[in-house]
């Protein structure tokens, strides 16, 4: 007998088999394939659903999304951000459905981001890069947009072992960003960063309050 013959045969013994486990034999055998067969439809078209954000995930909603990178403090236009259509249920909590113009962006966007109310309203900060200053440090009381200088206390050995302390100042007129109960972020230029960043690492920082925003 070649492969072919066998091959039906086993297929034949197998329903076979099934059909004598079932009760009503050939009868709900049928049946069991009908439901199988029902399940898998149920199933390929939740997928398709999905996919297609179709009622599953809620009507189509229009948003603006950032279609290039967008630093903190720069400002969203048509030519970083377009609108787009997505479904409800996928948006983040407060997505922004139009610009008015004088958008800011209080924290970065990448491309694809939608943007929401929580990341606008920062300061326009150029090409300066933002750090995050611990709350336990010496801070004045600030506000986004207030201007500060960074000085650093570092300890400096002595002789016998004595110690001594050197205060440096590290930034000047750095934007203040954002306040939180745990940091303040301030924004300061490309030369400060390297300097700003040890100091919060190696000594106890001071922000001097130097102009109010």
């Amino acid at each position: 007998m070649d492969a072919s013959a066998d091959e039906a045969d086993q297929s034949l013994t197998w329903r076979g088999s099934l059909l004598a486990r079932l009760p009503g034999g050939r009868r709900s055998y049928w049946i069991v394939v009908a439901a199988a067969a029902a399940v898998t439809g149920l199933v390929v078209a939740a997928i398709a659903a999905m996919a297609g954000g179709g009622p599953s995930l809620g009507e189509l909603t229009p948003v603006i999304v950032a279609t290039q990178t967008i630093e903190a403090g720069d400002q969203l236009s048509e030519q970083n951000t377009e609108a787009r259509r997505h479904p409800a249920l996928t948006l983040p909590a407060g997505a922004v459905a139009a610009l008015v113009g004088d958008e800011v962006a209080s924290a970065a966007l990448h491309p694809g981001d939608v943007v929401t109310a929580a990341r606008l309203g920062g300061l326009p900060i150029g090409d300066r890069t933002e750090v995050a200053i611990p709350a336990h440090t010496a801070l004045p009381p600030l506000a986004p947009g207030d201007l500060v200088d960074v000085l650093v206390t570092l300890p400096l050995p002595g002789d016998g072992g004595a110690q001594s302390q050197a205060t440096l100042t590290v930034a000047t007129a750095a934007v203040v960003t954002d306040t939180a109960e745990h940091a303040v972020t301030i924004a300061v230029t490309t030369q400060e960063l390297l300097p700003v960043a040890s100091a919060v690492i190696q000594g106890s920082i001071t922000l001097a309050l130097v102009q109010s925003g």
